[in-house]
């Protein structure tokens, strides 16, 4: 990643990246603290009085973070300190779901030091202090150990040979720390091969330990200007009668991910655009065994709908499970990896939110029960999302002029009301500097955007990094005329006014590629890199009457062809009919012009500009018919 030739991104950008026309960057912030749309999270204040007052806790010590679809920070019943971030994004193929990750920000998601200058030093950063623990009448032979397991990298940013991960053991007697017992130092290279998860095995042998009030600390040292040199630590574990070689009293069967989403091409759509045929046949469910023994075992996929009601359970039956998986090994058995979904969400009739509990039962005893059950959220509100709601980089584009669109289908005339961006600052956080774009929507061509647009809003906008006063959210950007689109295939994103890119966030857990396009000036091109961006047009349904959908309108009564047309088209009926009317509207609703249908009527269109059109047909003043036209001269 190089960051330590990065003094601003703003003035230049990553040598490795300095000649490609798109890329992906470390965040300068953290997202996730602040906005999680499609999955809750708990901010968990840290009281230091209360924590002096708690009782000290006994062995076993364990957490395996596995609950990060429910809160961003470490569990308080535990921990005393809430600066690492636990997630379910960052880690690659994690010993069970969620792990604690270590970077450069502070527990806000906002960069310890934001106007670092040397970017290649490396300061203290997180750090993650266990409550005291009662060690009181241990001796040295009861074998008592820490493990844990810990990734560099992952899918964020590379700690180089100057970035450290430490562990400290606390003296109660002394009132001192025992500093640097283990720790591990970073790369000289970007790591971008070696992902494995790596053990660490510390004693805790020395009698200075074994009092009541002893603690442990991880903590990182990083660049802090931002969301740079990451650890990610997992299945932290203190106890008696451990071995180096190994655990022979851990089972274990966990989830290691949220399972994929039930839609095949978003995360999240309105409700009004769904389909039946929007759900996956099959979804991808990650399971692993952490033990060295096996068990029979079986998946559990409960739907429940906005009033928490169940609507739907898939149960699998038993497969057998046998031996400990290799690393990134995921059981491959179908019935519990890639189950055949068997319901689809109904017709929706407005917006909703469904819960998918997954759980996991096996037929032995399993020492971590918390990592068999995850929580999905399938949303449908007003608004298309690829991401999973948590950015792991930044996207961008070089070139002054630069276009990004990301592809939307509407099933339903629609009316786009928004556009939801999430802008990532880069960098050194230079946000006195502003960045211009506008917001574009394009029509779809046979392989991607076409170069004809459908809308260019009249006003240019500028990247805001505190929407309503607020850092790390997402910008909305009102358009100012609202956009009526009917079915079909729509590029919507933004050109840029700056060569350097304007950086947004991006999701590299759920790749959407395919619907990512870009152009720096040489056409456009889908997107090389796995991942989503976060971009979100927001819709709404305020449609004109004479444009909504009815369906009972006999469109079989006019003819109208052809279309596309040029210089005019025709509408013609079977026979004479009293009081037919026709009206031409815009794609923003405006009434362009009007008139009666004789048996024979023949529409000018040479002073209608190329696009999209709406034509209203009625007899005696009732809508009969509607349909799309489009004029291309």
């Amino acid at each position: 990643m190089a960051k330590h030739i990065i003094h601003s991104f703003f003035l230049v950008l990553f040598s490795v990246s300095a000649f490609a026309q798109e890329g992906v960057k470390p965040l300068s912030s953290n997202i996730n603290y602040l906005y999680g749309d499609l999955k809750p999270v708990a901010d968990k204040q840290n009281n230091s009085n209360n924590y002096n007052r708690a009782a000290s806790l006994s062995l076993p010590f364990s957490d395996d973070f596995s609950y990060s679809s429910t809160q961003a920070y470490p569990n308080q019943n535990l921990w005393s300190d809430s600066s690492t971030y636990v997630n379910s994004g960052f880690a690659i193929a994690p010993w069970s779901i969620g792990v604690a990750t270590f970077d450069g920000l502070n527990r806000r998601g906002y960069p310890y030091t934001p106007n670092l200058v040397n970017m290649s030093s490396s300061l203290p950063a997180d750090t993650l202090t266990s409550k005291p623990i009662n060690l009181n009448l241990r001796v040295p032979s009861d074998s008592i150990a820490l493990t844990f397991y810990y990734q560099a990298r992952g899918n964020g940013d590379t700690p180089e040979l100057t970035d450290t991960l430490l562990l400290d053991y606390w003296k109660p007697k002394q009132a001192t720390w025992s500093t640097k017992v283990w720790y591990q130092r970073g790369n000289t290279n970007p790591n971008t091969n070696d992902t494995m998860f790596k053990r660490g095995f510390v004693w805790v042998s020395d009698t200075s330990y074994l009092h009541d009030g002893f603690k442990f600390r991880f903590r990182n040292k990083a660049t802090t200007a931002g969301d740079f040199d990451h650890w990610h630590l997992d299945y932290v574990y203190m106890n008696i009668n451990r071995g180096m070689i190994k655990d022979t009293t851990n089972i274990d069967f966990a989830f290691g991910y949220i399972p994929t989403p039930y839609l095949k091409n978003y995360s999240a759509m309105p409700w009004r655009q769904y389909d039946t045929n929007d759900m996956v046949a099959k979804n991808s469910v990650f399971i692993r065994n952490n033990g060295i023994t096996g068990s029979q075992l079986t998946y559990t996929a409960n739907f429940r709908n906005g009033s928490n009601t169940l609507v739907h359970g898939y149960t699998s039956g038993a497969v057998n499970v046998t031996g400990i998986f290799k690393y990134k090994g995921w059981l491959k058995d179908t019935v519990v990896s890639n189950p055949r979904i068997k319901y689809k969400f109904p017709f929706l009739t407005s917006a909703v939110g469904y819960k998918i509990q997954h759980i996991l039962f096996k037929t032995t005893v399993d020492d971590i029960q918390r990592n068999d059950t995850v929580i999905q959220q399938q949303n449908f509100s007003n608004y298309y999302a690829f991401d999973d709601g948590s950015a792991e980089g930044g996207y961008y584009i070089n070139g002054a002029g630069g276009k990004i669109a990301a592809k939307y289908t509407t099933r339903v005339t629609d009316t786009l009301k928004s556009v939801r961006i999430y802008f990532e600052p880069a960098g050194s956080l230079n946000l006195s500097q502003t960045y211009g774009f506008d917001i574009v929507v394009w029509q779809g061509g046979p392989s991607g955007p076409s170069s004809s647009t459908v809308y260019i809003d009249p006003v240019t906008r500028y990247v805001n990094y505190f929407p309503n006063g607020t850092f790390n959210k997402f910008s909305e950007f009102q358009l100012t005329n609202e956009l009526i689109l009917p079915p079909g295939n729509y590029y919507i994103g933004f050109q840029q006014k700056v060569a350097t890119g304007i950086v947004v966030g991006f999701d590299k857990n759920i790749n959407h590629s395919s619907n990512l396009y870009y152009d720096s000036g040489n056409g456009w091109t889908q997107s090389s890199i796995y991942g989503s961006i976060m971009m979100r047009p927001v819709f709404g349904t305020e449609l004109p009457l004479s444009v909504k959908e009815n369906p009972t309108l006999k469109t079989n009564l006019f003819t109208v062809y052809p279309n596309p047309a040029s210089d005019q088209f025709i509408i013609q009926s079977p026979s004479q009919i009293e009081k037919a009317t026709y009206t031409i509207i815009n794609s923003l609703g405006q009434k362009i012009s009007d008139g009666k249908i004789e048996n024979f009527t023949q529409i000018t269109t040479e002073n209608l500009s190329t696009g999209i059109y709406f034509l209203i047909l009625k007899v005696n003043d009732q809508l009969v018919q509607q349909q799309k036209i489009i004029i291309q001269h």
